[in-house]
């Protein structure tokens, strides 16, 4: 009978052990170190503009809404480029209804998804960071110590190409190859295929995340622009809901993201 005690007792050390190692894998400890970023996130530009009905703003009137967009903002450009910036603006009516009358019917690409951000996932791995839009948009950040793709194998895209560290629980991303063009809707700012964007990504409180991003273009600016972008958890919605462009079911009722029928 002892016998029998003593070699049960044997079976099962044995296999503590082996599920002990199986689950001390360096993946699974990796994975226990990570920030739990979690659920359904919108910048709160986004939120509030969502509050017009067609989800955009309609009119010129509104043109204080672009405001909103730390992005949309007056970056240090360079001298030939302050002026470009000032015929561009120069008309406030026209640049709010231009920037207005592009219906976004297609992934806005970086840095726009940071800061239009309706809504968006984050999937924190050991080996990446994704950013899910709900325009169908994802953003790759490798955290795995990869480098940048080598000059042959580097070109510019909507994107960008990007890579990451974590310290603690702030993740460092570092993008280059972003394809030129404007900042947002408005061309008033453009970037050139120079730029090159650092962020700084935390969750400051359970319900809030932000991001504090320089952008440094040494054709366009005299200085790196520095923006911070906070995002709010959404609540009452359990799962990601494509957008729309032509049938927005993601009104905001009172604060707060809705689904409407199709």
């Amino acid at each position: 009978m002892m016998r029998r005690v003593l070699g049960a007792v044997a079976v099962l050390l044995f296999a503590s052990q082996c599920y002990a190692e199986r689950n001390s894998h360096p993946r699974v400890d990796a994975f226990a170190a990570l920030p739990d970023w979690t659920g359904l996130w919108q910048s709160e530009a986004a939120r509030v503009l969502s509050s017009h009905v067609s989800g955009h703003i309609e009119d010129a009137e509104d043109s204080e809404e672009l405001t909103l967009f730390a992005l949309a903002g007056h970056p240090p450009l360079n001298a030939d480029w302050e002026r470009n910036y000032q015929a561009t603006v120069h008309d406030q009516k026209a640049a709010a209804a231009a920037a207005a009358s592009a219906k976004l019917c297609r992934p806005a690409g970086f840095p726009m998804m940071m800061d239009w951000a309706t809504l968006f996932q984050v999937v924190v791995t050991p080996e990446e960071t994704l950013f899910i839009g709900e325009d169908g948009a994802v953003r790759h950040v490798y955290t795995d110590g990869r480098p940048h793709p080598g000059a042959d194998d580097l070109w510019p895209t909507p994107m960008g190409d990007s890579i990451g560290h974590w310290e603690g629980g702030t993740l460092v991303i570092d993008t280059v190859a972003r394809a030129p063009g404007p900042v947002m809707l408005s061309p008033a700012v453009t970037l050139s295929d120079r730029a090159h964007f650092t962020e700084r990504v935390r969750l400051v409180n359970s319900d809030t995340l932000e991001d504090q991003m320089t952008i440094d273009d040494p054709l366009r600016f005299t200085r790196p622009w520095q923006v911070t972008l906070q995002y709010s958890r959404v609540i009452g919605i359990n799962r990601m809901v494509a957008w729309d462009c032509q049938n927005d079911r993601n009104p905001v009722m009172n604060g707060k993201l809705t689904i409407a029928p199709p």
